[in-house]
Order: C-alpha cells, then structure tokens, then sequence
C-alpha cells in the first residue's frame, strides 16, 4: 500500500497575495489548473491590485502561468513567469497634488513554496522579482526583489 498516494487537488483557486507581484501592496487572484500529470500540474492565473504608498499609485494586473510540482501530499514546490500590467502613478514632489501617470508591462517571475489541500485551504510563498521602472522618466528599468504571501481557497475538486 503506498501511504503517500497523492489526493487530487482543486481545478480553481481564488487568493489574496499580499505584496508579490502587484509591488507594495498586494492583488486578488482567480487561478485554474490548465493540466496535470502525475505530480506535476501548471496553471494560468490573473489577478487585480490597487494601493498607493510614498508618493506611489499603483494599478497591478499580474497575469502568470506557474509550473507546480507536489513533492508530498499538500506541500508542493513551485515556479512561474509572466507579466504585470501596471499603471504607475507618481505624487509631484513640488506641489503635492499633481500626479504623473505611466502605463508598463513588467516581467515578473516567481518561485516559492505552496501548501494546498484538497479541502480548499491554500498558503504560498513566494520571491516574486519585478522588472519596472516606478518613476514616470524613461530610465533604465530596475528588478525589484518583492515577495508574496498568498492566502487562498480552492475548488473544484476532479
């Protein structure tokens, strides 16, 4: 008998990250399972996030594909790439209500560590670096190394 036959785990998932891939403040995520096999799964989310912090507006669309592979029961290890859509809002510093808005793309990454059961419960963390630039210039874009932590429910059970 094999104790550590693995349970399947739910096709969806919706989470709130705090941090990660929206920058400072965090995003709510809808995520579906696109195919598995044995162990290993990979799955497309987006997500939406809004905040602003220091002189900082931020609108965060995070859309990533992550590769997950489950090493034993509910404890999974996982790795993704894909992009931020942000709109980047900067306070003027001279008059202190002006802002200066720029639209980017950021590439973003994650790799991290997943606890998901079949019941629903999902916990990640993740690094999760970002590649953007928040001033409004033109400048060279700078990687940023967030992190996330991700509280979440799954359904869907197949």
């Amino acid at each position: 008998m094999d104790t550590c036959k693995l349970s399947p785990l739910p096709s969806n998932s919706i989470f709130v990250e705090f941090a990660g891939h929206a920058a400072f403040f965090g995003s709510v995520n809808y995520e579906r399972k696109i195919f598995n096999i044995k162990s290993f799964y990979l799955t497309g989310r987006a997500g939406v996030g809004y905040g602003r912090f220091f002189g900082y507006s931020i609108l965060s669309v995070p859309v990533i594909i992550t590769g997950v592979l489950r090493v034993f029961r509910k404890i999974s290890y996982e790795i993704g790439a894909g992009v931020s859509l942000m709109r980047i809002g900067n306070l003027s510093s001279q008059s202190g209500s002006n802002w200066s808005y720029k639209n980017d793309i950021a590439p973003t990454a994650l790799i991290g560590i997943r606890v998901q059961s079949k019941s629903g419960f999902l916990f990640r963390a993740d690094f999760t670096p970002i590649y953007t630039n928040f001033n409004n210039d033109d400048t060279q874009k700078n990687l940023y190394p967030f992190f996330g932590i991700s509280l979440g429910y799954g359904f869907g059970v197949k």
